[in-house]
């Protein structure tokens, strides 16, 4: 699968988890999850999710824990834009919350916005991202976007 297209083990978490707790990677919630979490996993969040601080030591985090993507219910503005200028891919997606369960496996096209449970077969419909946000992601974050002669819109 591309980087716009996971799929992989789900980590659920819930509402209003703000950049503080998720900094350290989501040390604030779990302070074991950095030891349970693996490359290709995707984090599953409730509404309101990286609100807070607007820096990148949060995002990173996850990047760093390697989290193959993320899907909320809603995303603060800042942290989805810096998840994406980072490379992470992330959307929101109504619902979301309800149709998975801890250690799920999914597959999400962030393309089409789409997100599929393979355990129940169900499919959601999310928010697609804008052209700009792909391409950044295609290249796995703003500075390889800009290095490799993108130029933004």
């Amino acid at each position: 699968m591309s980087a716009l297209a996971v799929k992989g083990r789900i980590w659920k978490f819930g509402d209003s988890i703000d950049s503080g707790n998720i900094d350290g990677v989501m040390s604030g919630v779990d302070p074991e999850f950095k030891n349970k979490v693996k490359p290709g996993d995707i984090l599953i969040a409730g509404k309101f999710f990286g609100m807070g601080a607007s820096d990148e030591h949060a995002p990173r985090s996850l990047k760093e824990a390697g989290i193959a993507g993320v899907v909320a219910e809603s995303i603060s503005n800042i942290f989805l834009r810096t998840l994406i200028n980072i490379g992470v891919p992330a959307m929101e997606c109504g619902g979301i919350a309800a149709a998975v369960s801890e250690g799920d496996e999914i597959e999400v096209d962030y393309v089409a916005g789409s997100v599929r449970n393979l355990r129940s077969g169900q499919t959601l419909r999310g928010d697609t991202l804008p052209d700009f946000a792909l391409q950044i992601l295609a290249k796995g974050g703003l500075m390889p976007y800009l290095k490799n002669g993108g130029q933004l819109k």
